[in-house]
């Protein structure tokens, strides 16, 4: 006889939601990869979560899912999404990269260390983020860098939100790399684009996994830009990564978001946010359906098993 561990998954509310802590297990974790501007799509499924009465005890973040994550984490609830998705539909590719060719060219010529001005990407960051310390979210988050000397992955779930945030979407040559420590950090997603493995070492009963840019659409164009090929190069490296099967207990659950379909997209275009937001919530629908689906099969044979 097979024994299986089913766990109550279906809850409304969090009266039982562990403390700031982080004493109690968390019940349900959010993982948000990284992504650009597919990060819209995240909104739009965190939202199906929400309205599905699924609250987070615990958001685990890179890059801009980093930024998304610690959003909700301040205070997870549907007004703040609305909030979450208002200022998604404000953006432009001149919000975060806000430096014309002129500039982005002398900071070539000049063998500068990055193309754009992180100016734009830490004012969004102020504004999503009103706290002084990231500890001081009200279920915690947990952020990945990329420390570019050590080459490895580095975890923070305290410190100055607009550094760390900052530091985990810093796409390489785009954004300057990101005094933390005693090393310099880069974006998360060049070493864990996709931190599933860290919700569930966090002993997360159940992870549901936001990768918004788990579909890889390769294109080369006579016309391509340095930063063409970087960003390319970059997405190709980060499937690879992504790819990776997180490892398990018998007591957790890993459910993902099923891919949008969103063809070819630009990771620095802000035009289709409308729609990746739609996208994303109908995807998140789907996923919630049929991880409904899959606990009704199991509970017959966990009551069976006693």
């Amino acid at each position: 006889m097979v024994h299986m561990t089913v766990l109550t998954f279906w809850r409304r509310g969090r009266t039982d939601a562990p403390d700031r802590a982080g004493d109690a297990r968390p019940r349900e974790a959010v993982v948000l990869s990284g992504g650009g501007s597919l990060g819209a799509a995240q909104v739009g499924a965190l939202q199906a979560l929400l309205e599905a009465g699924i609250v987070p005890d615990l958001v685990v973040g890179c890059s801009v899912g980093a930024l998304n994550g610690a959003f909700v984490a301040v205070h997870p609830s549907a007004e703040r999404l609305a909030e979450l998705e208002q200022i998604w539909r404000g953006m432009s590719r001149r919000t975060v990269f806000p430096n014309g060719r002129l500039t982005v060219a002398s900071r070539l010529a000049s063998r500068r260390d990055h193309l754009y001005t992180p100016d734009g990407l830490r004012s969004i960051i102020q504004t999503c983020v009103p706290v002084h310390d990231l500890a001081e979210t009200e279920i915690p988050v947990h952020v990945v860098t990329t420390d570019l000397r050590a080459g490895e992955s580095v975890w923070w779930s305290s410190g100055d939100p607009v550094e760390v945030l900052a530091a985990s979407a810093a796409l390489p040559g785009l954004f300057p790399p990101v005094p933390l420590g005693d090393s310099l950090h880069v974006d998360g997603g060049v070493s864990c684009p996709v931190p599933t493995q860290r919700a569930l070492d966090l002993g997360a009963e159940r992870v549901w996994v936001l990768d918004v840019a788990r579909e890889y659409h390769g294109w080369t164009d006579a016309r391509m830009t340095a930063m063409d090929v970087l960003v390319e190069s970059f997405a190709i490296a980060r499937s690879h990564l992504g790819r990776r099967e997180a490892v398990a207990a018998p007591d957790q659950r890993v459910v993902s978001l099923p891919p949008l379909r969103t063809g070819r997209h630009d990771l620095a275009d802000f035009s289709r946010t409308s729609a990746l937001i739609s996208a994303g919530r109908e995807a998140g629908r789907a996923m919630i359906a049929a991880e409904r689906s899959a606990v009704r099969t199991l509970r017959p044979t966990a009551s069976a098993v006693g």
